[in-house]
């Protein structure tokens, strides 16, 4: 018999809906969500999920992807055609993409999360989740009273001057919580894709902190060279995916500098590219980053992956990301095997202008390194990006200059002996600045999140002085 866990809260207590044919997970699930304001579900296999939804209003589902006789794509399906409404999330492990590719293209799912999941990530996903169902349904209802007072409008008496004043300010001031509301939802959109691009870091041998430096410092080149905000917006959202078919990589290839990869295994290595645009394949508002993903390897004379495009033939943000990416993997050794510092990284992406990157955009990027007023502007336009980018200063002379090393957040399971700790928090409290990671750190580490029950937050600097 399906069962329910209940929590002290008003009429407005979202329900969330769980599947899974693994009793232990469905246990763990109970425990993680037992004190949160929700009204729960719990269903082991697909027949009772549906019989569940027949019975109860349900807002939120959480299924898993492998299940006996009803897999989780099957069923998300079933479910997208009797309960639209609901919002809907796979659970799901390292091996099933293809299997996720179909839920998220028959099931439209909200989003996915991988076993074995991170709680706080998982109950943020939740609570994202249900925030923009919230967000759409306001929008719907204000929708529904524009259109209402534009009805009521039009019959109105044209002699009517004071009651017409009075129906034009209610629709502006409408109008004006309809904005307010369709701006929160692109918020929340935006935090979503920021907490995907986490999840994605939580793969082994995926680099934490890279996709959030690429795609705001990919940002600030566009915006530098002009580009209109739509394409910005799709520059932003590719950064932040830019490695989701490294998903797909075997661990081998994950732990290889690449010019340490054997030329046998390099093609594979690089279809990640494609890999990524597939799996957001069927997202209408991820359309536009997934071709730039796809293009992300390509070069300026025309000798990349995976189409051989050359020059303006490249999307304009793929060759934005080229450069940000390659400067990054130069700085923290996942290009040559080696961390190099600033200038040196810097050398290595000139030195190549007008073969493997786009002349223009090297210049662009190199005076983005140089100048901070260039993301003071861009800050001021997507202000949810925070800056993370030290002051830079210019020495003199065309190649010579100082620049701060890029700070990176990466999570404690990703902390490596040798790095250099910018800052370490716990709870918002500082435990450690400036310093190099030893084993006695990172037993530390690892002793006070086990009894705080918290993750630390932790910086390091990249590249060497």
């Amino acid at each position: 018999m399906p069962t329910e866990l209940t929590s002290v809260a008003d009429d407005k207590t979202a329900a969330i809906l769980f599947v899974d044919d693994e009793a232990n997970v469905l246990k763990a699930l109970r425990r993680l969500f037992h004190n949160e304001p929700y009204l729960a579900y719990f269903a082991s296999s697909g027949a009772e999920g549906l019989e569940i939804l027949r019975q109860n209003a349900v807002d939120l589902i959480i299924s898993d992807m492998r299940m006996p006789e009803m897999s989780g794509a099957e069923f998300l399906t079933e479910v997208v055609m009797q309960w639209p409404e609901t919002v809907r999330i796979l659970l799901t492990g390292y091996t099933d993409f293809q299997s996720a590719i179909d839920a998220v293209n028959k099931g439209r799912i909200y989003n996915y999360c991988n076993k074995p999941w991170n709680d706080e990530e998982l109950k943020l996903l939740v609570r994202n989740a249900l925030e923009q169902k919230h967000l759409r349904e306001e929008r719907d209802r204000l929708s529904g009273i524009v259109y209402q007072q534009n009805k009521e409008l039009k019959e109105l008496n044209e002699h009517l001057e004071e009651k017409v004043e009075q129906r034009t300010e209610q629709l502006k001031n409408t109008k004006q919580h309809l904005d307010q509301a369709n701006k929160s939802l692109e918020k929340q959109y935006i935090n979503s894709i920021k907490t995907f691009s986490r999840i994605i870091e939580m793969r082994p041998g995926i680099k934490s902190g890279q996709s959030k430096y690429i795609a705001e410092k990919a940002l600030l080149v566009a915006r530098k060279l002009g580009v209109n905000a739509e394409e910005r917006k799709h520059i932003f959202y590719a950064g932040l995916l830019i490695q989701i078919g490294k998903m797909s990589l075997p661990d081998k290839l994950l732990a290889e500098s690449y010019f340490s990869i054997p030329l046998a295994d390099k093609q594979s290595y690089l279809k990640h590219a494609v890999e990524g645009e597939a799996l957001l394949k069927g997202l209408t508002q991820l359309k536009g980053a997934s071709v730039l993903i796809r293009h992300q390897y390509e070069r300026y004379d025309g000798s990349g992956l995976p189409d051989g495009l050359a020059k303006q033939k490249i999307p304009l943000g793929s060759r934005i990301l080229n450069v940000v990416g390659d400067y990054i993997a130069y700085l923290e050794g996942s290009m040559t095997g080696e961390v190099m510092s600033v200038s040196s990284a810097v050398i290595q992406l000139t030195s190549r202008k007008g073969s493997y990157y786009d002349p223009d955009i090297i210049d662009a990027f190199v005076k983005v390194l140089k100048d901070t007023s260039v993301e003071e502007e861009v800050t001021t336009e997507l202000p949810e990006i925070k800056k993370s980018w030290k002051n830079s200063r210019l020495l003199g002379g065309t190649e010579s200059f100082i620049v701060e090393r890029p700070v990176m957040e990466i999570s404690w399971m990703q902390l490596k002996l040798g790095m250099e700790v910018d800052s370490i928090y716990f709870e918002n409290k500082p435990y450690l600045k400036n310093c190099i990671v030893d084993q006695r750190i990172i037993n530390n580490i690892k002793a006070l999140r086990e009894n705080a029950g918290k993750n630390p937050v932790i910086k390091i600097r990249m590249g060497k002085k």
